[in-house]
Formats: structure tokens, sequence, C-alpha cells
């Protein structure tokens, strides 16, 4: 089992830093744009590294993945993973990570049995910090097919150089809204059978 979070959180981590030239593939449907605290993200790209693992990435109109400020991603995996466990592979991924990233933090809350948590990460030069990215990322287990399966709704939002200090102060008065706009998502991922 511990094999299975390590795989979620490294196929997690490779989707993050891809960029793919072809046209995506809508594996599934959640609406396209999907809606979150008032803005809109357009689907944009997709990814199905192994059988049973599909993400999905969605930005704001003009914004590409080479410098966005915002993304919003849908992954499902297709296993009956508890929220609590892929939370706490996460962590753990977070907590190795803090060695060599001391911006790295996180925070964690529930909300009926999903789970938000919502993390600090950062990418330096040497002394020099080129970027910093907020993630809130929401776990949660959804029936497709029947079946239980774990679900990751996945906001990001960076900021860069000079606005990087600003950002960081900025989080905490707008946490309360990036948590309710998760917990207000009405966002189900329909695969049609084949």
């Amino acid at each position: 089992m511990k094999r299975l979070f390590f795989l979620f959180s490294l196929l997690i981590a490779c989707v993050l830093t891809a960029v793919c030239a072809e046209k995506p593939v809508e594996y599934f449907s959640v609406g396209n744009p999907i809606k979150y605290c008032g803005d809109k993200y357009y689907f944009a790209w997709s990814s199905n590294p192994v059988d049973h693992y599909f993400v999905q990435e969605y930005l704001p109109e003009g914004e590409t993945f080479d410098n966005y400020k915002r993304m919003f991603t849908v992954s499902v995996l297709m296993v009956n993973l508890n929220p609590v466990d892929a939370i706490k592979a996460k962590m753990a991924e977070l907590d190795e990570r803090k060695k060599n990233d001391p911006v790295t933090n996180y925070l964690v809350a529930e909300n009926d049995g999903d789970y938000i948590l919502e993390f600090l990460v950062s990418d330096s030069n040497g002394d020099e910090m080129n970027c910093v990215e907020l993630d809130i990322h929401y776990y949660s287990q959804k029936q497709i097919f029947g079946r239980k399966v774990s679900v990751l709704y996945f906001y990001s939002e960076r900021a860069y150089g000079d606005d990087i200090t600003p950002f960081i102060k900025s989080i905490p008065e707008k946490r309360a809204k990036l948590y309710e706009g998760m917990t207000k998502l009405d966002l189900m991922p329909k695969f049609e059978r084949k």
C-alpha cells in the first residue's frame, strides 16, 4: 500500500512539471470552464500515465504553462484510496522537501470526511528565490462505475520575483475563501463507458 501512496505522489509531482505540445485528450468531463472562487479555468492539458490514473489541467484564459500564475487540476486515481492515506503520503513528501526548501510548509483541514491540504513551496537559484507556489489540494472519494475512487481537486497559484513577498503576506487573508471554494465545488468526473 505504501508503494501505491508513493506512486500517487510521484505522478502528481511529474504532472506538475510536464508540458504537452499536442492537443490534449479530455479523458473525463467536469465542465469547461471550471469555476473556482469567481474565476474560470479552461481545459489545457491532460495525461493518462498509467491505466488507472487520469489528470486534467485548466488555466485561465490567456495564461500558459511557461509562466502561469493560477491553475486548476482534477486528478482521478481509479483505486479505493482513503483521503486520509492520500494526504499522509503527500505530507511525507512535503516533510522530505523541507530538507532542501525552507519555504515548504503545510496546513491540514477536514470537511465531512474529505481533506484539504494547503502547502507552500518555492524554487530558488542559489540564494535567490525565483518562484513561490501556494497549492490547495482537496482529497475526496467518489463513486465511478459503481466503485470508490480517489479524486483530487487542486488549485495552484504562483508568484515570481518582486511579487513573492506581497504574495506570501496575502495568503492568510484569502485562505478562508480558497477553502470554502473547494468545499463548494460541484465537480464529478464523468467518464464514458467503453
